[in-house]
């Protein structure tokens, strides 16, 4: 557990920790401002997905550094996932 929620980036910070990588050489993944938020405080770079359980309207003011609209695009967007 950490001792606070999203967006504060601890969750994510941990996360790096335990796995010996720094936040810059990850991806977050999410579909919430919250998720936007947690990522660009934690430095890391973070993809927005539209088919979540939020507005594309409500994802488009997060800090999201893009937005993708399905799964297809996601995989293109990650290295080392084939399409």
């Amino acid at each position: 557990s950490v001792p606070n929620p999203k967006p504060s980036p601890d969750g994510l910070l941990q996360v790096c920790a335990e796995l010996k990588v720094t936040p810059s050489d990850c991806v977050y993944v999410g579909d919430s401002s919250s998720d936007g938020g947690a990522a660009h405080n934690a430095g890391m770079p973070s993809i927005g997905v539209l088919w979540g359980s939020n507005s594309e309207e409500k994802l488009r003011t997060a800090p999201f550094a893009v937005l993708c609209e399905n799964v297809d695009q996601l995989a293109g967007l990650l290295p080392g996932v084939a399409n």
